[in-house]
């Protein structure tokens, strides 16, 4: 059976010592053992146990049993029976876990015990490799990492690689933590990752039994931090176009500065992207304003570049309909000044699910008037559209000028006003306290002549 030793005494007493001297002769029994090889390596991981065992009377001691122990938890050693002439043979099997390894052996039927004999242990130099599959990639994509433990050329399997990455604290919010491969039967190892920063990693194989472990160093994959772009977009009535987002890099810290992002648009959302502003970042915010008649689809675009990865934003809808308005009638066109006439015209709306236009019916319109030779509009009366999308009002004739409709639009139809503006022209007739003018109301600048 095999036997090894509850504690391990004395090897470095006789660290070298191959073989145990007997017994005196002096009438009792005796010992003698040794190792038939001073060292063991990963080539001849064992060695032979040899000894003699000689009665009290100088006999060999034949077919005896003799119990031989080693250091616990460094190796194993069998036990054995002596042979006619008294000797014996035994197998050390040496764990790697210690550089040296004491053998002694007992015969409990003689009741003597040997001396120690120390074997080496000569741990054997592995070698492991370590190549990465890209040296830069962006955030989230995969890196492969493989490589092969050996020792003098021949693959060694079922070895655990400890694959540590060294990244700069200074750079990364996210850190990275250490992983694991382990080696198949050629020796290799493979692991995939994503990693989140730019970082050098140390491969660790761990030594086993008589070989030692080692490691390999590959050289910093570069990772461009991910980025995420948003973007909110509005669009009123007479095409006024909002648009602000953010830049924003989690790994890279936060907020994304100094960098060009383009405001992007395309008529269906899918094909066709045309930039329209170019927009830089400042605390990781950009924006842009201007006005346009364009429903369609707006997204931010950041092309990416050296420090960080490119991202686009989710895409956005500013959809309005068409709408139209009749030329303005006037029951007049001469009254005289400050007297009523009345106006009328329709309002009209693009219908997607007819594919034309149609009455737009319950909405205000806004009746204005200049006067002649001036720029000013100014508020008259508000109007409902009926069931057919027509409105009438009775108006004062302040004097000469141009009286018009403005439709202000909804949530998602455009804006709109008369295609023309219907002249009134207007006669005195003079009397006392008779007002020359309008009376004071609301100017409605700017209603027309923005678009």
């Amino acid at each position: 059976m095999l036997r090894i030793a509850t504690t391990g005494t004395a090897a470095v007493l006789i660290l070298g010592t191959l073989t145990a001297a007997p017994a005196l002769a002096d009438g009792t029994a005796s010992i003698a053992l040794a190792a038939q090889a001073a060292s063991v390596d990963p080539d001849i991981p064992t060695t032979t146990i040899t000894g003699k065992v000689v009665a009290a009377d100088g006999t060999p001691a034949a077919g005896t049993p003799v119990d031989l122990s080693t250091n616990t938890g460094w190796g194993s050693v069998t036990d054995a029976t002596t042979a006619a002439d008294g000797t014996f043979t035994a197998t050390l099997s040496p764990n790697g876990a210690s550089d040296a390894v004491n053998v002694w052996a007992d015969v409990p039927s003689l009741g003597v015990h040997s001396g120690m004999v120390t074997v080496q242990v000569v741990h054997g130099e592995t070698q492991t490799t370590l190549i990465g599959s890209r040296t830069g990639l962006d955030e989230g994509q995969p890196l492969t990492l493989s490589g092969q433990v050996t020792y003098q050329g021949r693959p060694l399997s079922g070895r655990r690689v400890f694959i540590d990455p060294a990244v700069d604290p200074s750079h990364c919010t996210a850190p990275m933590s250490p992983f694991l491969a382990s080696t198949d039967a050629e020796g290799r190892f493979s692991t995939t990752i994503k990693p989140s920063c730019t970082a050098t990693y140390v491969a660790r194989s761990s030594a086993v039994g008589l070989y030692e472990g080692s490691t390999a160093t590959l050289p910093a994959v570069s990772v461009r931090p991910a980025t995420q772009t948003s973007l909110s977009a509005t669009m009123d009535a007479y095409g006024r176009f909002e648009a602000q987002g953010t830049l924003y890099a989690a790994s890279a810290g936060g907020d994304v500065n100094g960098k060009q992002v383009l405001l992007e648009y395309s008529p269906d959302g899918r094909t066709g992207w045309q930039t329209v502003r170019r927009m830089k970042t400042g605390q990781g915010q950009f924006s842009a304003s201007f006005t346009g008649n364009d429903s369609g689809y707006w997204r931010a675009r950041f092309a990416g570049d050296t420090a960080v990865a490119p991202s686009v934003s989710p895409v956005r809808k500013t959809w309005r309909w068409s709408t139209s308005m009749s030329k303005l009638k006037a029951s007049s066109t001469k009254v005289r000044k400050n007297h009523y006439i009345t106006v009328s015209g329709t309002l009209s709306r693009y219908y997607s699910s007819k594919n034309r236009f149609g009455a737009f019916p319950g909405q205000k319109v806004r009746i204005i008037f200049r006067f002649r030779g001036e720029k000013t509009w100014y508020h008259v009366k508000w109007v409902k559209t009926d069931s057919k999308g027509r409105y009438t009002a009775k108006v004062r004739a302040y004097g000469n000028g141009y009286f018009a409709a403005t439709f202000a639009g909804t949530s998602d139809t455009w804006a709109a006003d008369t295609p023309s503006d219907t002249h009134v022209t207007t006669y005195a007739v003079p009397s006392p306290g008779s007002r020359s003018g309008p009376p004071l109301i609301m100017n409605v600048l700017p209603w027309r002549g923005d678009q």
